[in-house]
């Protein structure tokens, strides 16, 4: 025996308000999260530049503040050189781009070239950060 149902259809309005409310939260997601894709968490003054490079959304990142202590932060952590290089070592499956936010004032010969000739060894891409210029 079949069973039939005397209740009325659903409109179409039923179904819109849960729509428009996940479309909503998205659209929220989105916009409130991008601010905070490549931030380090530790200030440093980035140098000028008038071009952008796209694709390092899902990069590491090494920052490097400026003064003459050889202190350096992995994704907002504070590591030596040989932690740095275990760490990249273990992030090689989550993607093989790195970014480094280096104070304007870091001198070029030092940490910097350092941590980039590391990161190119262990075959990452790298990037240098930068502000656009004003």
């Amino acid at each position: 025996m079949k069973l039939v149902s005397h209740l009325p259809k659903p409109g179409f309005w039923m179904y819109l308000g849960p729509v428009l409310n996940v479309l909503l939260l998205l659209l929220l997601f989105f916009l409130l999260g991008s601010n905070f894709v490549i931030q380090s968490g530790v200030a440093v003054k980035l140098p000028e530049s008038a071009s952008r490079l796209n694709g390092f959304e899902r990069a590491q990142v090494v920052t490097l503040p400026s003064g003459n202590d050889s202190s350096m932060y992995f994704n907002g952590r504070p590591v030596t050189y040989e932690e740095l290089g275990r760490q990249l070592e273990l992030k090689k499956t989550e993607g093989r781009r790195l970014i480094i936010h280096a104070d304007g004032g870091t001198p070029l010969g030092g940490r910097f070239q350092q941590v980039s000739n590391l990161a190119l060894r262990m075959g990452y891409e790298v990037a240098f950060a930068t502000q656009p210029a004003r």
